[in-house]
């Protein structure tokens, strides 16, 4: 980075573009994340305090206001900020997914606060965004299919939630291991785990669910946990199948075959990472435990 101008003006810019294109968001982020990573939380927020003016700023220049839209287009930053500040200190991605997960349980928790009924909220929203499709001759779901969609509409963005912060911090930490440590992101990240109380706190909720039933506010709380966690797990199993890949010698086609499934089937894809997470948690199939003396 040269300068916090120009890393404010590069996070500015690429959080006014994910308003129009939501992927650009990840630049945005992954900015913040590479500032903290290289120099520390003084510099990112100075980049961040900076960032966010111009990004009001462009707002008002390119709509004529700024709006709410400011607040969530930089929003990721305080997660990352966070997150990659642990990264920083510990070294240990699982610790700085943990952290991402807990926000975004957080978040969850605060909807689920502010409005009551998420699925009638996603319903209303389905049906006046089908209206909006129909009368401009695009196809629609059926009723059936609209319900069944609305229903499962706050989990699928607690999971987009979370892969969007989890995308920005990994692009900061491979843009800091391309720029300074060639080769250190793909070692770090094939030995990521999560904290010891992932487990635990997934067994906790799965019980609070099956205690309280699905229609309780408990019970819903516990949901959302347990799809945080989850995927959570889907990361270590990530990490699982990138080292299994390495350490027989695999070529790349198996991993772009596995993030091809994941783009076409992630509920199943995503799944099947959670189970190996879950099991390579339990196993320690790669013996990292082992090795660092604790288990």
């Amino acid at each position: 980075m040269n300068g916090v101008l120009a890393a404010a003006s590069m996070a500015a810019l690429f959080a006014v573009l994910g308003a129009q294109f939501a992927p650009m968001l990840v630049v945005s982020g992954a900015v913040i994340g590479l500032v903290m990573l290289r120099h520390g939380p003084w510099e990112t927020l100075k980049v961040g305090a900076l960032g966010g003016l111009i990004t009001a700023l462009m707002f008002q220049i390119v709509a004529g206001r700024v709006g709410a839209t400011v607040a969530v287009v930089i929003s990721p930053w305080v997660p990352v900020f966070f997150a990659a500040m642990v990264l920083r200190q510990s070294a240990r991605p699982g610790r700085a997914v943990a952290v991402l997960a807990m926000f975004v349980a957080g978040v969850a928790l605060a909807i689920r606060q502010a409005v009551p009924d998420i699925d009638a909220f996603w319903a209303n929203y389905m049906t006046e965004l089908a209206s909006a499709m129909k009368a401009a001759g695009g196809q629609v779901l059926n009723a059936e299919e609209m319900q069944a969609l609305s229903k499962a509409m706050h989990h699928i963005s607690l999971g987009a939630l979370l892969t969007v912060l989890l995308a920005m911090l990994m692009t900061a930490r491979w843009w800091q291991s391309s720029l300074y440590r060639p080769g250190a992101f793909g070692a770090e990240f094939r030995a990521l785990v999560l904290p010891l109380w992932a487990l635990p706190a997934l067994l906790a909720s799965a019980a609070v669910l099956a205690a309280s039933g699905s229609d309780t506010a408990p019970g819903q709380v516990a949901g959302d946990a347990i799809v945080v966690l989850m995927l959570s797990f889907a990361v270590q199993g990530l990490a699982v199948a990138h080292e299994r890949v390495a350490a027989i010698g695999g070529g790349r086609g198996w991993l772009v075959g596995l993030y091809l499934s994941l783009g076409l089937l992630p509920q199943i894809a995503s799944v099947a990472l959670a189970v190996a997470g879950l099991t390579d948690f339990v196993a320690d199939f790669r013996h990292l435990r082992r090795r660092a003396g604790t288990g």
